[in-house]
């Protein structure tokens, strides 16, 4: 069965009950009648003249690479605070915490050549979109299951373990990384930071850490973060987990490609989608 584009996204929300389009997130290049789709995690100009020359019907990329998702990608982070108030973060360090990396993300926006990729796909005629909160809150929400399926008294190797069986990141050339504190540590309590727009450094992890959290789970962090919360917080108990980028990435879009595929759309999997198929 064949799909439109809008019918495309309204799936992914649908996959994690939400009714609005996530500001990362936006149709590029739209189309009405959608049978095939080359999927990946980051399609940008060489991927589009790719599926344009292989008689794709759509470019469906995670990351975004232009136009309003890339420019005003800023308001996501606004789960940055979120997700630090549920765990009892004052909102006002929450918001501290988020600043630098919502001004960061503001600045790189305004600067970004945001018509690059959608230009080519518009030459091209080539639709293309992209979805990215929405398949990062399905990974989410499956850390949070593991997290949440431990027992009490865990330790962060179990965690560490448990996360490893997820497919997505067992065959990941990527391992899971305990970033800060040992693995024997207790787990204590979970801040699963993911499906935020992007990690929060450590100002975030900081601001969890102050506030009763043990454990943060991060996809991806800066060794210039690490080494901040190493001097801060080394031998303190507090562990700071990192599942891998691009894995972790993986678990949302396999999701929402297998709920694409039930509804009669080819996919074919490239850039880091299908790990763990």
């Amino acid at each position: 069965m064949a799909l439109s584009t809008s019918e495309i996204m309204e799936i992914s929300l649908d996959l994690v009950g939400w009714d609005e389009v996530p500001a990362d997130s936006g149709v590029h290049v739209p189309a009405d009648a959608v049978e095939t789709a080359l999927v990946g995690i980051d399609l940008e100009s060489p991927e589009i003249q790719l599926a344009h020359r292989e008689g794709y019907d759509l470019v469906l990329a995670h990351h975004p690479p232009g136009g309003d998702p890339r420019v005003n990608f800023a308001p996501v982070l606004d789960k940055q605070i979120e997700f630090m108030t549920d765990h009892g973060v004052p909102e006002e360090r929450a918001e501290e915490a988020a600043s630098s990396i919502i001004s960061g993300m503001e600045h790189a926006g305004h600067s970004a050549n945001y018509r690059h990729d959608p230009s080519i796909a518009e030459h091209l005629d080539q639709p293309y979109m992209n979805v990215h909160l929405a398949p990062d809150e399905l990974g989410r929400r499956r850390f949070r299951e593991v997290a949440d399926d431990l027992a009490d008294d865990a330790t962060v190797d179990a965690f560490a373990d448990a996360l490893g069986e997820i497919p997505e990141i067992d065959e990941a050339i990527t391992d899971v990384e305990l970033r800060l504190g040992e693995r024997e540590n207790d787990l204590g309590e979970v801040a699963i930071h993911h499906a935020a727009g992007t990690n929060g450094g450590s100002d975030v992890a900081s601001a969890y850490f102050d506030n009763g959290v043990d454990t943060v789970l991060y996809i991806h962090v800066g060794a210039g973060d690490t080494a901040e919360l190493k001097e801060e917080y080394g031998g303190e108990g507090k562990n700071l987990v990192v599942t891998g980028h691009i894995a972790s990435d993986a678990i949302g879009m396999n999701e929402f490609i297998d709920a694409l595929e039930e509804e009669g759309l080819e996919c074919d999997t490239v850039s880091g989608c299908g790990i763990g198929r």
